[in-house]
C-alpha cells in the first residue's frame, strides 16, 4: 500500500523542525511489534534530500529510505528536518535515530557514531577551481598551502572540512592551508565567482549542478586523481546495532534485485543529465 504523508509541526531544541511521518497502512492496522524510528534529514540538498513546491520531501535519500521502510515491516519511518550539522547533535542526543544527509565517515565520526556497512553513494572529492580564475592551474592541495592569497571553502561539519583540519595538523604553519566554511551553496558559488575564495573540494555531479544554476561561473576539478576518496552511508546512534543491521540488509536486497540502479537513475543520474 502507499504510504500516507501527514504533516507535523514540532519544537526542536535549535527552532522549529517539520516532521514528516510516514507508515504503511498495513503497518499501522497490524499495530503491535511496530517501532516507530525518526529520521533526521535535511531539505536543501538537491538531488539528495530537498522538498518539492509543496514542501513535500524528495530526493534519492528519501526514496531510498522509503523502499528500506516499505521492506522493514517491523519499522515505521518518520523524518524530522535539519540543517546538515544538527541533524548529528540530534542523532548524539537521542532524538534521531538515524542520519541522512550523505554523511561519509571520518575517525572523528566513526568515534561518536554508528556508520551502515552499505555505501549508498560514490564521495571521491576533487580540488576545484574556477576555470578562467588565477588558481585554475593548481593541480594539488599542495599548490595552495602556505599561500596567503589561497583560500579554500568547504562545507562547515563535512568531511572536507575534517579533512583540511587534518591537513593543517600534519603540517606546519608554513605550510597550511587557510580554511574558510560555508552553510550556503548560494555563499560558495558567489565566493569563487567574485575571486573571494580560491578553490573548494566537490564531488563531480556537485560541479555539474553549480555549472548549471550559476550564471558567469564555470568550476573545473583539477589533479588527475580525488584529494578524498569517500562514499556515503546512513549513520546511527552507537546503541542502534540493531537497527543498523536491519537497513543493512535491506539496502543489500534493494542493490541485488535491481531496485537500487532504478532508484539511483531516477533520482540522480535523470536529474543531472537535466541540467546538461
Amino acid at each position: 500500500m502507499k504510504k500516507a504523508l501527514l504533516f507535523v509541526i514540532v519544537l526542536a531544541v535549535a527552532g522549529h523542525v517539520i516532521v514528516y511521518a510516514t507508515g504503511a497502512a498495513d503497518k499501522k492496522e497490524a499495530g503491535k511489534g511496530v517501532t516507530t524510528v525518526v529520521v533526521g534529514t535535511g531539505v536543501k540538498y538537491e538531488p539528495y534530500c530537498y522538498t518539492d513546491a509543496a514542501g513535500n520531501l524528495i530526493g534519492y535519500d528519501h526514496k531510498l529510505l522509503q523502499e528500506i521502510d516499505r521492506r522493514l515491516p517491523q519499522y515505521e519511518f518518520k523524518y524530522e528536518t535539519f540543517d546538515f550539522a544538527n541533524i548529528l547533535v540530534a542523532l548524539g542526543a537521542g532524538k534521531v535515530d538515524i542520519g541522512a544527509h550523505q554523511y561519509e565517515p571520518n575517525p572523528d565520526r566513526r568515534a561518536t557514531y554508528l556508520f551502515g556497512d552499505e555505501e549508498y553513494n560514490d564521495y571521491d572529492s576533487w580540488l576545484t577551481v574556477k576555470a578562467d580564475g588565477p588558481w585554475a592551474q593548481v593541480n594539488s592541495i599542495d599548490d595552495l598551502a602556505g599561500n596567503p592569497d589561497a583560500i579554500i571553502s568547504v562545507g562547515l561539519g563535512s568531511n572536507r572540512e575534517a579533512f583540511v583540519k587534518n591537513y593543517n595538523q600534519n603540517h606546519d604553519a608554513a605550510h597550511q592551508l587557510i580554511l574558510q566554511p560555508y552553510t550556503e551553496d548560494a555563499v560558495l558559488l558567489e565566493n569563487l565567482k567574485s575571486g573571494r575564495v580560491s578553490a573548494t573540494l566537490q564531488i563531480l555531479l556537485n560541479i555539474d549542478r553549480y555549472n548549471s544554476v550559476t550564471e558567469g561561473l564555470r568550476l573545473i576539478p583539477r589533479g588527475n586523481k580525488p584529494v578524498i576518496d569517500s562514499g556515503a552511508y546512513f549513520i546511527f546512534a552507537k546503541t542502534g546495532v540493531e537497527l543498523k543491521e536491519a537497513v543493512d540488509g535491506a539496502l543489500r536486497d534493494i542493490k541485488a534485485d535491481g531496485t537500487f540502479a532504478r532508484i539511483y537513475k531516477e533520482s540522480v543520474t535523470d536529474y543531472y543529465a537535466n541540467l546538461k
